[in-house]
């Protein structure tokens, strides 16, 4: 008989009920020494391991390596210490805390590295808006695995914007237009309007996470420091509420998923992770790495090459509103 699955394991600590205040209220809050320094080194060493073996994305869509900016997503479906983290850590019993619906589902992971003096920058943006989803029930922690100041493109939102009606734009660093959706507006820059708004930020060590949802108002400038990378990965967990709901321009789904639209996220591709793992969700991730569709992928390079981001130029991070 296999071993059963584990269930999350219990976190060093919880949320405190200041901290989830002052998420209901502000959209993020920052918590400090969430996770333990062993989960940290582990981190390490699987995102030094991912960027040498990127995914299609992490290679013709996310990469900028010229300027010192690497990223990829949905990392959990070939790294086993993503998908470790991502399923049975202590970060679904968190984002139950957080979310407090019966069942919580992940829904996807991504890195992001901006090495010392990178120029890129996070354009301000909101999360959903780059999404093929509908709901509100999104819980994303922001990890950052070194030392990380403003300088060094430490994350900015502007506090209460998650009580926001308004929607902006999907823009990617360079202002490139493959996630632009231009029925929404572009938004300000608001670390030139700090005066107007309430702008927050922290100085975070390993073992910090930001917590906030997916309307908050967010960037981060490029890494300013020239002797420090800044290293960070989201993992992003969702209630029953999320729905599968494509639109054009948005979070490619490399892996095929078989949700029609108004199907709530669950499945192979965004398995239920509480009150624990349904075994035939990941019976086949946890035989090994899952390769995403050739079929899918293929569709996906043409809509880039249509697109006029072909594999012998540098492309724009897509899903650089994640780089966070």
């Amino acid at each position: 008989m296999p071993n059963p699955l584990p269930k999350p394991a219990p976190p060093s600590r919880f949320f405190t009920e200041e901290e989830l205040q002052t998420y209901r209220r502000d959209g993020v809050v920052c918590a400090r020494g969430l996770l333990d320094a062993a989960t940290i080194d582990h981190l390490r060493e699987a995102l030094e391991d991912a960027l040498e073996k990127l995914s299609v994305l992490g290679k013709d869509a996310l990469n900028r390596e010229s300027q010192g900016f690497h990223g990829d997503i949905f990392v959990w479906k070939l790294h086993d210490v993503f998908r470790d983290l991502a399923l049975f850590s202590s970060l679904p019993t968190l984002a139950h805390q957080v979310l407090g619906t019966e069942t919580i589902n992940f829904f996807y992971e991504q890195f992001f590295v901006k090495r010392a003096g990178c120029p890129v920058d996070t354009p301000w943006h909101q999360d959903i808006p780059f999404w093929p989803v509908s709901g509100s029930q999104i819980a994303s922690f922001w990890i950052t695995l070194d030392s990380v100041t403003r300088e060094s493109s430490g994350l900015e939102f502007v506090r209460g914007s998650h009580q926001w009606d308004e929607r902006y734009k999907a823009i990617t660093p360079g202002h490139d237009a493959y996630m632009m959706d231009t029925d929404l507006p572009a938004s300000p820059n608001y670390a030139d309007r700090r005066d107007e708004y309430d702008v927050v930020g922290w100085n975070m060590e390993p073992g910090d996470v930001i917590l906030f949802g997916p309307v908050v108002c967010h960037g981060s400038a490029g890494n300013a420091s020239n002797t420090h990378d800044r290293r960070a990965l989201a993992f992003r967990y969702c209630g029953p509420d999320v729905s599968f709901a494509p639109r054009h321009a948005t979070m490619p789904l490399l892996w095929d998923h078989g949700l029609e639209p108004g199907d709530r996220l669950q499945g192979n591709l965004f398995p239920q992770v509480w009150p624990q793992v349904i075994e035939e969700e990941v019976a086949r991730r946890m035989a090994g790495p899952e390769p995403p569709s050739e079929t899918q992928v293929g569709a996906f390079m043409k809509h880039l090459a249509d697109s006029g981001f072909g594999p012998n130029r540098e492309k724009p991070s897509l899903f650089a509103h994640d780089e966070d």
